[in-house]
């Protein structure tokens, strides 16, 4: 792989000219501590980071394992609302399936309230089939069950009334007495790096997240570009679909004062993350996902970007240098990572790779008036 310095930063074949944004994504693994030791951990480290001046903190959605003790993103959400601004919060994903759509609606309204308008509305199905099942969802229909959700929940929003029937939901007949403050509804986000889903994504103009995956996701961020180009943007379901969405990458980042020491924070950090997030695909004999936290794997694919200031910034200017991405959401606090160690992270990402960046990249990406690519 070529290093940051001969990487040719000129303008390639086609480039869509676009700001940027930073911001955080985060899972509340159990690590070492206690489940109020993380909770009372991440609600410190979302205000620095707000102080700090990131754009945007997005949580996980994890039900029945350690990879997360808080599985209800919106309890967690709405205590952020009153200790945040300025900085969007919301979560990536909720796992639409798992709702009662009214419910969900419901809740996700008064955070948007709250907060006064900052809430992101990440979307998906769910990645573990276990996790479905301890829910009472089979797996085997939770694609168009999270579908119909989708569709019901965005619905109501516009109309202000569920007035649903379909093949997996109930029938829902009932007006909503609260709306989000964001009209229609809260931008919705998505995050995968399959091309099919990134075609949807595009073509619905909706804010989307994946892992770098050895170069492998510039093929979703090209087939979501020239789906979002092509899309008609009176049926596209985000509620933002007249400005520029975001297309970004999700990698896991550890920044020390050495190589050295970057790698082996890594490496132990990792291992007991991948811990969490096998435990219950091996407990059912599934392999499926022994890559994805794979801390070799991280390595070797870019989905870790880990060593010093100069190298971090390095890695992440080879992968933003397609011009196809306008924002990084690192994972930066995972695994048996303590509070102190989160923030130095923090801190660095804050106070020295984002200026960084910014500055090598600004060549490029830019704010035109009219929001729209070149």
């Amino acid at each position: 792989m070529s290093t940051a310095a001969e990487q040719d930063y000129s303008r390639p074949h086609e480039r869509i000219y676009m700001d940027i944004e930073f911001g955080i994504f985060d899972s509340f693994d159990l690590g070492t501590g206690t489940p109020e030791a993380v909770l009372d951990d991440r609600l410190k480290l979302a205000v620095e980071a707000e102080r700090l001046g990131i754009d945007r903190y997005h949580v996980t959605e994890h039900h029945g394992t350690p990879l997360s003790v808080c599985p209800s993103p919106n309890i967690f959400l709405s205590a952020l609302t009153q200790r945040t601004t300025r900085m969007r919060i919301g979560a990536l994903v909720y796992v639409l399936p798992a709702y009662d759509p009214v419910r969900l609606a419901e809740e996700l309204a008064v955070i948007d309230q709250l907060s006064h308008g900052r809430l992101d509305f990440g979307v998906g199905r769910g990645v573990s089939p276990y996790e479905l099942k301890y829910l009472g969802v089979d797996p085997d229909i939770s694609l168009p069950v999270y579908v119909e959700t989708l569709a019901a929940i965005t619905t109501a929003f516009t109309t202000g009334r569920f007035n649903h029937r379909g093949p997996h939901l109930r029938d829902i007949d009932v007006e909503l007495p609260m709306l989000p403050r964001q009209r229609p509804y809260p931008p919705l986000w998505y995050a995968s790096s399959n091309i099919a889903t990134a075609e949807w994504a595009g073509s619905n103009a909706v804010n989307f997240v994946g892992r770098w995956n050895d170069g492998e996701f510039l093929k979703g961020a090209e087939t979501y570009w020239s789906a979002w180009k092509s899309r008609d943007t009176e049926l596209a379901l985000n509620a933002s679909s007249d400005t520029v969405p975001r297309v970004g990458i999700n990698p896991t980042l550890v920044i020390a004062g050495t190589e050295e020491e970057a790698n082996a924070l890594f490496m132990r950090h990792q291992t007991r993350f991948r811990e969490h997030v096998v435990l219950r695909w091996h407990e059912n004999d599934d392999h499926r996902v022994d890559n994805f936290a794979d801390p070799v794997f991280g390595l070797k694919s870019g989905n870790a970007v880990v060593g010093t200031v100069d190298s971090v910034i390095e890695q992440l200017l080879i992968q933003f240098s397609s011009g196809m991405f306008n924002y990084l959401e690192p994972m930066i606090y995972f695994g048996d990572m303590d509070f102190a160690a989160s923030l130095r992270n923090l801190e660095l990402y804050s106070q020295e790779v984002i200026p960084a960046l910014k500055a090598h990249l600004q060549s490029y990406l830019s704010v035109p008036s009219s929001r729209t690519p070149a």
